[in-house]
């Protein structure tokens, strides 16, 4: 995987936290806001999801449990006679199998067959063990970030020349389950965007176009004098956490703030959206809706950098500690 260079005091102050008998969990958020380290991602990602303990003595010990709880669910969910699910497990198993085809389709590492019968299993496994919700179109794309990174600690290199060859079922299976607690772990701060008529996503629209309207009000009025609702666009965003917005690279140096943000970062995902819409403000004012609808469901990111996707996070901030206060009227629940 590629990543754009890491000041050496920033590396240096990582690996001091990770060196530490207890890691300071506070710290190595703070830290993980502005980027972690290639190397040190899956460690540092597994801590920030609350999947590994602070506590260095217990990691190991954790990890191998955690591990064998996963792969003691396959046979028990996953790999049972068609015959003996119910028919609402049914259409969950055909709904996964019609979505990771269709996941990540700018990857083709993602296309291999080992791959595809992985995402399948464990995106299986996470709808039956939480019926509130089930699996949801778009959960694919969450578990992504997780699956490249996870899968780097077995494939060095960048993911253009990694091999499916140098997989097999057992690390696919330890893969498999880092990838599924960490999105528990992630999905428990957004449960409401997919249980019925998704609740949190509604709410998640409705804020954003609130902000936009008191911090850039030519825009939304632009946008509502060309009759285009936020939900048009504003929805999938939500709903994939703007993993289908952005390249793949970038989609993993997102997740490192999320993962940062904790059980809050879907309160920083609504400043987020407001700051990537706003960064195309000078071309959306200028576009009539047909070419709006257009624009917005196709934005022209592909040749985006980390340094683009800072600059986006950077007025999410500025925009989070500027309205967070007149927000907090719009938080139904």
């Amino acid at each position: 995987m590629h990543q754009a260079a890491i000041p050496e005091h920033r590396v240096r102050k990582f690996h001091k936290l990770l060196q530490e008998s207890v890691v300071d969990l506070d710290a190595l958020r703070e830290l993980s806001w502005s980027g972690v380290p290639l190397v040190l991602r899956p460690q540092v990602w597994r801590l920030l999801c609350g999947y590994l303990p602070p506590a260095k003595s217990r990691q190991s010990q954790t990890l191998e449990r955690r591990r064998r709880e996963y792969a003691d669910m396959v046979p028990e969910y996953y790999d049972i006679p068609h015959e003996e699910r119910s028919e609402d497990e049914v259409a969950a198993y055909r709904q996964v199998l019609v979505d990771v085809p269709r996941t990540a389709p700018n990857v083709p590492f993602f296309h291999e067959p080992i791959i595809q019968e992985s995402l399948q299993r464990l995106l299986y496994i996470w709808g039956i063990r939480h019926p509130a919700s089930g699996y949801v179109q778009g959960m694919n794309d969450l578990v992504t970030p997780f699956l490249a990174v996870f899968l780097s600690e077995h494939l060095p290199g960048p993911m253009e020349s990694w091999s499916a060859e140098a997989l097999n079922q057992t690390i696919m299976l330890a893969v498999e389950a880092d990838c599924y607690w960490c999105l528990c772990k992630l999905v428990e701060g957004i449960q409401d965007h997919y249980t019925y008529a998704q609740p949190g996503i509604q709410r998640a629209v409705f804020r954003i176009k609130e902000l936009v309207r008191r911090c850039q009000s030519d825009v939304s009025e632009h946008l509502e004098t060309e009759a285009v609702d936020f939900i048009q666009f504003a929805l999938r965003w939500v709903n994939c956490l703007l993993v289908r917005e952005l390249p793949f690279c970038l989609a993993i140096r997102l997740w490192d703030t999320y993962l940062a943000e904790g059980t809050g970062f879907s309160e920083f995902l609504i400043y987020l959206s407001a700051a990537f819409l706003l960064s195309w403000k000078d071309r959306l004012t200028q576009l009539e809706f047909q070419d709006l609808i257009l624009f917005l469901q196709r934005l022209p990111t592909a040749e985006w950098t980390e340094a683009q996707l800072e600059r986006v996070l950077s007025e999410a901030f500025i925009l989070r500690s500027s309205y967070s206060d007149a927000q907090s009227h719009l938080r139904l629940g």
